[in-house]
């Protein structure tokens, strides 16, 4: 039997299980599975060259969705160009079906081209992998691909979910073959039903028991999608004086009664203060934090309880002080731990709210008499982005200063930051506006934007797309962290000065170019950019600020703070 038929099976299982949006990497390898996608006629389907663009692509989409989407490569060195994209998607929860096309196994390591060792590629940051048996000879070998297919499929959607991969081996010829869609013989499909875990009453008395009894609870919240049934329930666990919720921008959560910039708050605490903000009760859930600041300190403090809420059996002790990995569901979690919490007597959550208000007071203040500078730069665009925004945030300083802005209620804010990788943060927005109608503004700094400029390549830019560039001639941040700057190599080596800007860049592509090196510049094209565009095409925006004020702005802003 041809493995063309497994092909078959491949798509028809794809379709009946509701996989619909397949993004391709030309090829000739993956040509069975690029014509029998399209031929069915049931998927929407992409064709982006860069293998990286089009993983980081599929991520955005995704992200967005929260509903599988597959990319597909031929083989040898192309799959590779996957991998930064797979990690990213599996540190950040996002469901990722990939598809490898390979060459017969007789020919692995035989000096053939395009040729080299695929199974288990993605091994150390992948759910599963799966090799699908190459030439059937019998039906039970075709229901065995069948069953895998069904099976990677259910993995990528099971919580936690994240990327499955399956190698397929295909021998020529590649382009005519059998292309039978009526016959669903070989597309049995089956589902995995898994309920969410849920603490029993016992351990959720004997944890109720512990909360009550500590006067000084913190819970700090990583990434999560927006959720307003979390939001809801952990706006209720904040009705109490002895509870404090700190979120960060990608937490999507947020309250009047929340600290939701932990950075400006944490860099005004003083060591001597210390005692009045440290935790008896240290309460976490989501995945990475970005404030560097905050896992320093925790892992400084003396914190008796710590515990991680996930649903996953990964341990995450981020701050060293893990002491109960709690596996459940997080909404039961807290609607359980509400039905038995007994509001305390405590001053905890006045103190960071008395010092939070405080902080807000000096950071407005400093706004106001700011000179241009990325901190200045970025408070204009992040205040007068379009209601209802989806933000993507592209790494490294474009993230932390975000951070520092006051967070909306209407925007969402996604960034890379399982990995937080520099590479893929344009794609991922591409990604992200074609999957939503809202408005997507990319932020990023101009090493990030360069480093994935392939992004304006896609063929699927869409007119809700705005990305602003704030170009300070480098990797900027490498002047305000520590260690750099006592090197000789400061320059060369870690900032990576350059002098190049984007607007060629933009024009190679057909794309409306605004510039601002000024703040009268930037309030005058703002208005401006966020308006449809001439050919209905997304826009750039590139901001020039000062290479070598934006560290002295920034560390004068934490002083004042």
């Amino acid at each position: 039997m041809d493995s063309k038929q497994t092909v078959i099976s491949l798509v028809q299982i794809c379709h009946l299980k509701g996989i619909r949006k397949i993004v391709f990497s030309p090829g000739s390898r993956n040509a069975p599975l690029i014509i029998a996608f399209n031929e069915h006629g049931g998927f929407e389907t992409f064709s982006i060259h860069d293998e990286r663009s089009a993983a980081f692509f599929a991520l955005g989409m995704a992200q967005q969705t929260g509903e599988t989407v597959a990319i597909i490569s031929t083989s040898g060195s192309a799959s590779l160009n996957y991998a930064p994209a797979i990690a990213e998607a599996f540190y950040q929860r996002i469901p990722l079906l990939v598809l490898t096309a390979d060459r017969p196994p007789e020919w692995i390591d035989q000096g053939d081209s395009q040729t080299m060792r695929q199974r288990n590629l993605y091994q150390n940051f992948i759910k599963k992998s799966f090799e699908i048996r190459y030439e059937t000879t019998n039906m039970d070998e075709l229901w065995y691909n069948s069953r895998m297919y069904n099976e990677a499929i259910n993995d990528t959607r099971i919580e936690p979910k994240g990327p499955v991969h399956i190698n397929i081996p295909l021998r020529e010829p590649l382009y005519l073959f059998e292309k039978n869609f009526e016959d669903k013989s070989l597309a049995k499909i089956f589902d995995q039903v898994s309920p969410p875990p849920q603490l029993s009453v016992k351990v959720m008395d004997e944890l109720a028991i512990v909360w009550n009894e500590c006067r000084r609870k913190l819970i700090l919240c990583g990434i999560t999608p927006k959720s307003k049934a979390l939001n809801d329930v952990l706006v209720r666990i904040a009705d109490d004086p002895s509870v404090i919720v700190l979120t960060e921008t990608t937490s999507n959560l947020g309250d009047e009664s929340f600290i939701e910039q932990i950075d400006r708050i944490l860099f005004s605490i003083q060591p001597e203060d210390h005692e009045t903000y440290k935790p008896d009760l240290l309460l976490t859930f989501g995945t990475n934090i970005v404030s560097k600041k905050i896992k320093s300190l925790f892992r400084t403090w003396e914190i008796p309880e710590h515990w991680h809420v996930d649903e996953t059996d990964v341990v995450i002790d981020t701050y060293k002080k893990l002491t109960k990995h709690l596996r459940c569901d997080l909404l039961i979690f807290f609607e359980e731990l509400l039905s038995r919490r007994k509001v305390a007597n405590s001053e905890y959550r006045q103190a960071w709210q008395t010092k939070n208000t405080a902080i807000k007071f000096n950071h407005i203040e400093f706004m106001e008499q700011a000179s241009w500078s990325d901190l200045l730069a970025y408070s204009m665009v992040i205040s007068q982005l379009p209601k209802n925004t989806g933000l993507q945030m592209a790494n490294s300083t474009a993230v932390r200063y975000v951070q520092l802005m006051d967070k909306r209620a209407d925007i969402s804010y996604h960034a890379n930051r399982g990995v937080a990788g520099i590479d893929g943060c344009s794609s991922t927005a591409v990604g992200a506006a074609w999957a939503t109608e809202q408005m997507t503004v990319l932020v990023t700094g101009d090493t990030a934007f360069l480093y994935d400029s392939n992004a304006l390549w896609i063929p699927y830019l869409s007119a809700n797309l705005r990305i602003v560039i704030f170009n300070n001639q480098g990797g900027n941040i490498f002047r305000f962290i520590p260690g750099p700057d006592t090197t000789p190599y400061l320059e060369q080596f870690f900032e990576a000065h350059h002098q190049i800007e984007s607007g060629y860049l933009a024009k190679t592509f057909n794309i409306p170019y605004y510039k601002a090196t000024d703040e009268d510049e930037l309030s005058a094209c703002l208005a401006e950019f966020w308006r449809p565009q001439v050919g209905n095409r997304p826009a750039i925006l590139e901001v020039f600020t000062p290479r070598f004020k934006n560290d002295k702005m920034l560390k004068a802003y934490f002083r004042f703070l």
